[in-house]
């Protein structure tokens, strides 16, 4: 351990687990926040023509409100949330070679996300927040670059051990995890809820049933503390980074509705869903794809 914790090791750890990160990667991650920055510095009146007018959209507004913020520090907040995610992402990607799918999956977020968000907004929220006029924010994108990052995470065991699945009861286990914080969040009688009871079952079923990988995952981090220290680190921070985030970063009822403003809750869960779906089920077909175009059926 004292071998590992001395400044070259740490270094080599370091550079052994940025390996494969090139200049064109980090551009493309920088590449949706400077469009953000430009954007706040539009007049005011063009970045309002922007925002979805829930009761009146315009049709470009469908996709612009998720690249136009209230002000300085509704963006700053989304940025720092945005970096913390996607180079978290990025890393976990880049450890199990499966760039390419963070990088397609990041454009299936960016340009369809918004528009199914803005969908929602305009059928649901005029009869759920009838004071409610416009809506703004990267919130929904950010919150799925957050559900990417419990994907590599198993995706990254999975290519470690051949005994670690990855499928679509994986999907199940995170999405009800989300679900299960959202009804502890939102409803005031989570403890006699029969909605809560339902999803707390499946739950517990499906993590009996994936137990064997959890086993085989825990044998796996032990072996890369052993090896890498910075990596190892990283896969405990960032699998417990996406177990607090619904409850630390997503907004609490007292928080939407406490200072007269509106945070909009629900595209924050329907986010984190839509980052694990669309991240998941690339991973599953191009493992699809391969098992194919080898035979393996």
């Amino acid at each position: 351990m004292e071998k590992m914790l001395c400044l070259s090791s740490i270094k080599k750890q370091a550079k052994d687990l940025i390996y494969g990160i090139c200049k064109k990667d980090i551009i493309l991650i920088i590449i949706f926040p400077i469009i953000l920055f430009l954007i706040m510095l539009l007049p005011s009146w063009i970045r309002e023509s922007l925002q979805l007018d829930i009761k009146n959209p315009s049709w470009w507004q469908y996709l612009t409100q998720s690249f136009v913020h209230h002000g300085w520090k509704h963006f700053w907040g989304n940025i720092l949330l945005y970096f913390l995610f996607s180079f978290t992402g990025l890393l976990l990607s880049n450890l199990c070679g499966e760039k390419r799918i963070f990088f397609r999956s990041f454009l299936f977020v960016v340009l369809p996300l918004p528009i199914l968000s803005s969908i929602i907004q305009v059928l649901a929220y005029p009869s759920w927040f009838p004071n409610l006029q416009h809506s703004q924010g990267s919130s929904g994108i950010i919150s799925a670059l957050a559900g990417f990052v419990p994907i590599f995470w198993a995706i990254y065991f999975n290519k470690k051990n051949e005994k670690i699945n990855f499928d679509i009861k994986t999907l199940f286990i995170l999405i009800i995890y989300v679900g299960l914080i959202f009804t502890c969040t939102y409803s005031s009688k989570v403890p006699y809820s029969l909605l809560f009871l339902i999803i707390l079952f499946l739950f517990l079923i499906l993590l009996v049933l994936s137990w064997p990988n959890f086993k085989n995952i825990l044998f796996e981090i032990v072996k890369e503390f052993k090896e890498n220290l910075l990596k190892a680190s990283l896969l405990i921070i960032s699998f417990l980074l996406f177990v607090v985030t619904p409850m630390i970063t997503f907004p609490s009822l007292t928080r939407i509705l406490g200072d007269g403003t509106f945070t909009d809750f629900f595209m924050h869960y329907i986010g984190v869903c839509y980052g694990i779906i669309i991240s998941g089920i690339s991973f599953i077909l191009q493992k699809w794809k391969n098992r194919r175009n080898i035979g393996v059926f």
